[in-house]
């Protein structure tokens, strides 16, 4: 889906998560795509009905020359395997941050954005050290595991393990006081049918009930644990990634008939601080320069582990390609609103680049006339715009359109959090991402050490690029009629309740408008 990391189902398959971070259950997958285009059974055809307008909304020398460079002239596929070999993980706040930070504002003023800058914020910054977890009873071995992102500096712990299945709250409550003093070892996804809880969310459920730390399997086979960060700042308990084979291991060990409750013991050492992160601007003119902006941004930060390739270099990429392509228009195709382009520091340590340049420029978001954000965007397929299910006259234009290049009328508006649209979101801005399938080889290595390079499809990049761009340009160009109308508060907050995240919200700590969180902890 859109802007989004794939989280696999517990049978090892990725699946596409509604919209940002918020992930859902493995049985509720997005249909597979069709073999013949915008040819399927539901697609709408023009003039039958008020969500589709003949007319063309997007010119066709526009649309042609945004695919040409797109499509027959891409670089940021290869400026991106530079990014991905050279330098690799990228921490906001750490020198290999700091390096890829340099990258992208090269490539964009390579590329012909002179004026292209950094707007620096201050970001927490914590750096993986030791760990060593291993079972000790019943049987010895280690564990192949990683620390998940802000746990604890220093642990050193021994505790039995109880498995809690999914660690949904009623697994909690079914076991009660069982959970306290000991690990916890759970499922990534959460029931079928259920709202895909964040880790942080299962952490904070362990915590409040007492639990020792936490141990979340990986879905994917391999030997693939998986980081992430788990907690807005440093965590009151540990938590880890290990592998689906230990994970697995440790179920049967739990269950077995008369079974000693395995015993582990974890070392880890850690180190935490505040660094310096930024974020990277650049901008393209508009016919009208009181008509307001658009942006496309992408998050060009990632975990250490790998080389942050599809979690989301590819995402940067997308947008550095979109930018070039924009670009290289004449001045008289230019749409009528200024674009602005955005790599985004910290999306993994808690979307802080986005949150601050929220914050920053609020007194100028009633001017944005849309957001969109490319988070390990795969080959597109279709559009998300959160709470907007009857304003796709555009939406349903563009899919039609685009039909070539792969794109279908799947058009999905339920609220999902945990990427770089949520500030926006949040805020009434209008949020347009693509929904895009990255396949087995990106989900799968979601966040773990197989992150690399060559993970990356070409084509899907390009295409995703293509679509982007000219979704931009007519986002761009919108008149009244066709531009997407920002949210009030109370419109937000419908939104966060139809799709149930008031406690992932929470989990995270959130404290601005539509849902605030008194000292008390209860929101209002």
């Amino acid at each position: 889906m859109p802007a989004s990391k794939p989280l696999p189902s517990p049978d090892g398959q990725a699946i596409d998560p509604p919209a940002g971070r918020s992930r859902r259950s493995s049985d509720d997958r997005a249909p597979a795509k069709p073999t013949d285009g915008a040819l399927e059974a539901g697609f709408v055809p023009f003039g039958a009905g008020d969500h589709t307008r003949a007319t063309a909304i997007v010119d066709d020398a526009v649309i042609d020359r945004l695919i040409a460079e797109c499509l027959s002239r891409p670089r940021a596929w290869a400026a991106l395997g530079e990014l991905c070999d050279g330098l690799g993980g990228r921490v906001s706040g750490t020198a290999s941050g700091a390096a890829g930070e340099e990258w992208g504002l090269g490539r964009f003023r390579e590329w012909g954005f002179d004026s292209a800058d950094f707007e620096p914020l201050r970001v927490p910054v914590w750096e993986r050290g030791a760990l060593r977890a291993e079972v000790i009873v019943p049987a010895a071995w280690s564990l192949t595991a990683v620390a998940h992102g802000f746990a604890p500096i220093a642990v050193d712990l021994q505790a039995e393990l109880v498995d809690l299945g999914f660690a949904e709250a009623e697994d909690f409550v079914r076991v009660g006081a069982g959970v306290q003093g000991r690990l916890v070892l759970c499922d990534e996804g959460v029931r079928p049918g259920r709202r895909a809880l964040h880790r942080s969310e299962k952490l904070g459920l362990a915590a409040a009930h007492g639990a020792a730390g936490l141990l979340i399997l990986s879905s994917a086979a391999g030997g693939l644990a998986r980081t992430g960060v788990c907690h807005a700042d440093l965590a009151p308990i540990p938590s880890l990634g290990i592998s689906r084979e230990d994970g697995l291991r440790l179920r049967r060990l739990a269950a077995a008939p008369n079974a000693i409750p395995p015993t582990l013991r974890i070392h880890m050492r850690n180190r935490y601080g505040s660094g310096q992160a930024r974020n990277v601007l650049a901008e393209l003119p508009g016919r009208d320069p009181d008509a307001g902006l658009v942006l496309a941004g992408a998050h060009l930060d990632s975990w250490d582990l790998a080389q942050g390739a599809t979690d989301n270099g590819l995402g940067a990429a997308i947008v550095l390609e979109m930018a070039r392509a924009l670009a290289a228009l004449p001045a008289s195709l230019r749409p009528r609103r200024r674009m602005r382009f955005a790599l985004w520091a910290a999306e993994e340590t808690g979307l802080r680049g986005s949150k601050a340049y929220v914050a920053a420029h609020a007194g100028e978001l009633g001017h944005h006339a849309a957001v969109m954000n490319f988070d390990m965007t795969g080959d597109p397929y279709g559009y998300w715009a959160p709470g907007r299910a009857d304003a796709t006259t555009l939406l349903v234009w563009l899919a039609h359109r685009l039909a070539p290049l792969g794109m279908r009328q799947d058009l999905r508006h339920e609220a999902g959090l945990h990427s770089d649209h949520q500030p926006f979101m949040l805020a009434g801005v209008p949020v347009v991402a693509l929904l895009g399938e990255l396949g087995e080889q990106g989900g799968r290595y979601y966040h773990s050490v197989g992150d690399t390079f060559e993970k990356v499809s070409l084509p899907a990049l390009c295409r995703a690029a293509a679509v982007g761009a000219i979704t931009l340009w007519a986002l761009a160009d919108a008149d009244d009629a066709l531009a997407l109308p920002h949210f009030g508060a109370a419109e937000v907050r419908g939104m966060i309740d139809a799709a149930d995240l008031t406690e992932a919200l929470r989990a995270e700590g959130y404290d601005g408008p539509p849902m605030q969180i008194d000292p008390t902890g209860v929101s209002r």
